[in-house]
């Protein structure tokens, strides 16, 4: 049986007008005792950040911009597998609000045909006897963008320009925080495990030419037990990525 979260997802919801970052102002929340599932939302962020330091663009009131307190009890080894979980959530999300599919970019960005909808970043905060604290989930998502600044405009797209018609933020959240609440249930109770077979069927990466960042190539195969992508090299050997940038010939422009 799955247990659900001791509070459900969104059972406090901080909305602002701007923030600098959502990621931010839930790590103060969680520092100062927030309850799991706590969530912060804005409708514009000043210095919104991505995965590897990248910043992160939006047009007030056009994108979904979230983080969610959690405080799941898994080692912190693993805190990092919640952005693979989280991916899956937003492919149901997506799939509920609009009716299309996205597909999972490794780790965690979610494409709709071949262009970036959302991307996420976990940031977790262990104790001093290394014991996982809490995790910030934040979660970006494009919904009724028309133009992208720059390189961005060859690379991003959102849910209005992907199905020619808007769509309520609001409904986009709440769709979000209950997929997310079932795949985040899922993943305490039994591990990622019991996510990989889903994540594989959504994967944009499997099966494409790969350069990962530390300069090595291949066929990208499968998705390893812990999250890793596994990479079949052109000599035949198979290797593991466990982090950093992984790019393709399709991807057109850089991840924000």
């Amino acid at each position: 049986m799955i247990q659900a979260a001791a509070k459900r997802l969104g059972h406090t919801i901080h909305r602002f007008a701007a923030l600098d970052s959502t990621q931010v102002e839930a790590a103060r929340s969680a520092a100062a005792g927030a309850a799991e599932g706590t969530v912060v939302t804005t409708a514009h962020q000043s210095a919104g950040r991505g995965r590897r330091g990248r910043v992160w663009l939006d047009a007030p009131g056009e994108s979904l911009l979230m983080s969610v307190i959690l405080r799941p009890p898994i080692a912190a080894a693993l805190a990092p597998q919640l952005s693979l979980v989280s991916a899956i959530a937003v492919v149901d999300a997506l799939h509920e609000v609009a009716g299309i599919q996205g597909e999972i970019r490794w780790p965690n960005d979610v494409l709709l045909d071949g262009r970036k909808v959302s991307g996420i970043l976990a940031e977790a905060l262990s104790d001093a006897a290394g014991r996982l604290a809490h995790v910030i989930l934040g979660i970006g998502v494009n919904v009724n963008q028309l133009v992208f600044p720059g390189e961005l405009g060859q690379g991003a797209t959102s849910l209005r320009l992907a199905t020619e018609r808007p769509h309520e933020v609001a409904g986009v959240l709440a769709a979000l925080l209950d997929a997310l609440q079932e795949r985040y249930a899922r993943f305490v109770e039994g591990g990622l495990s019991t996510l990989r077979p889903t994540w594989l069927e959504r994967a944009w990466s499997i099966g494409r030419r790969v350069h990962a960042g530390d300069g090595r190539e291949g066929l990208a195969v499968d998705l390893a037990p812990d999250g890793a992508l596994v990479i079949r090299l052109d000599d035949g050997a198979m290797v593991r990525v466990v982090a950093g940038e992984v790019t393709t010939e399709a991807d057109r422009a850089p991840a924000h």
